[in-house]
């Protein structure tokens, strides 16, 4: 099949690689100079990411992506349990052991917030538990957490919100954070661990991925932004002047629903 990836972020890249392994004919096109999204890196020596990315241990995939490429993630990444710091004082800390036990060891020894506090947060993370991690698909993670004291969410629930989904509590789906939290505290051993990089950006997805691609024979469009998008006559799709068996949008919401707008109006209104 050949197929257009649309997007050359993280999403782009694991997309690609994917269907590549699948052993479809691949074109990766990405409007920027170069891929990775929001998680690259910038500039030549010395190089500087475009913000702070933070992986954790229970990015089991993301791990496979990284390793399918060529990266050696115990060289790029390091590992440590989770622990938040401050400019005025040491942030909550979990300490080594199965994930669920080590929660509820480091938030009871996180003297910094009062006694109550710590037991609303072990109460209220207990009821998520019994729902099973789920919540209504509309609530934010700010409405998730509302009822949690003002320290706890600034302190806890708003930078983890940020390292984990990279958006910020009240825009972020409280679905997909409980999702993340499930995994970290249930995935086993190091789950919720911090990975911090070593190395730019760049180097932990976006360059080993495009060279792997480019050796297994897929096609990398950097710099070009699509204009247009259009059913194909007898299936398929043109993208521009190009057609394709398939498309994946793997671009914002914004990019893919101006694409989308003239073959299905309804979903690029609703993204």
């Amino acid at each position: 099949m050949k197929l257009a990836v649309i997007g050359g972020g993280w999403a782009g890249l694991a997309a690609a690689v994917a269907a590549t392994q699948q052993g479809q004919s691949v074109t990766l096109i990405e409007m920027a100079a170069q891929s990775g999204g929001r998680a690259r890196s910038l500039g030549e020596q010395p190089r500087l990411d475009n913000g702070q990315h933070i992986l954790i241990g229970a990015y089991k995939q993301s791990l496979s992506l990284m390793r399918a490429v060529g990266v050696d993630v115990e060289q790029a990444l390091l590992r440590m349990p989770l622990r938040l710091r401050y400019p005025d004082h040491e942030g909550l800390r979990l300490p080594p052991g199965p994930p669920l036990l080590a929660f509820a060891r480091g938030v009871l020894a996180y003297r910094a917030w009062p006694l109550a506090a710590r037991l609303q947060l072990l109460a209220t993370a207990s009821g998520w538990l019994l729902r099973g991690f789920d919540c209504p698909p509309q609530l934010s993670v700010a409405q998730l957490s509302a009822g949690l004291p003002a320290q706890v969410n600034a302190e806890l629930i708003a930078p983890l919100c940020v390292a984990a989904l990279n958006t910020p509590a009240p825009q972020a789906s409280a679905q997909v954070f409980l999702r993340v939290l499930r995994d970290a505290l249930f995935g086993g051993r190091g789950a919720s661990d911090l990975l911090l990089p070593r190395r730019p950006l760049s180097e932990l997805l976006a360059e080993p991925a495009e060279a792997w691609l480019q050796a297994q024979g897929a096609r990398l469009r950097l710099g070009t932004r699509v204009q247009t998008l259009a059913q194909a006559e007898g299936g398929g799709w043109h993208v521009d002047d190009e057609r394709f068996d398939a498309v994946i949008l793997a671009c914002p919401a914004a990019e893919a629903a101006r694409l989308a707008r003239l073959v299905a109006p309804a979903w690029a209104a609703k993204a």
